[in-house]
């Protein structure tokens, strides 16, 4: 599951980086782009340890070459309420959020900032709501 921006570009799904006017930059982690005109990610000389920051390559196009640009965000119903869903890259912990304090203190949520609570679920405890937003 990820969420953020994405295009369509010659058949296959890119996740969107920037979209500046009527330029695109896709990324992709397949080193087989290289032969479709992405170039390398060059990282930051002040980057301590790049060498442990994944591989991308990035490509910037013009929005009429895109097929499609949506956008892909996930909630999730639990015990009858919709509150925001994030959850770690293994897709292994599900957090849920919330800006309702009543809710939160009924759902056993514990605050994580001045306006935010959040409690860790485990996936068999919500059901998950995918939304896609072409944009």
């Amino acid at each position: 599951m990820e969420k953020g921006r994405f295009a369509k570009y010659k058949n296959k799904i890119f996740r969107v980086s920037n979209i500046n006017g009527d330029n695109i930059r896709l990324v992709s982690e397949d080193l087989a782009d290289l032969n479709n005109g992405f170039k390398e990610k060059v990282y930051s000389g002040n980057i301590k340890d790049s060498t442990n920051l994944p591989r991308l390559y990035i490509k910037e196009v013009k929005k009429k070459e895109i097929d499609e640009i949506f956008e892909v965000d996930y909630k999730a119903r639990h015990k009858g309420h919709i509150f925001n869903l994030s959850f770690n890259a293994s897709g292994s912990q599900f957090r849920l959020g919330t800006t309702n304090a009543e809710l939160a203190k009924q759902n056993g949520f514990e605050r994580t900032d001045k306006y935010y609570y959040e409690k860790i679920v485990t996936q068999d405890e919500i059901e998950v709501l995918k939304f896609t937003k072409n944009l």
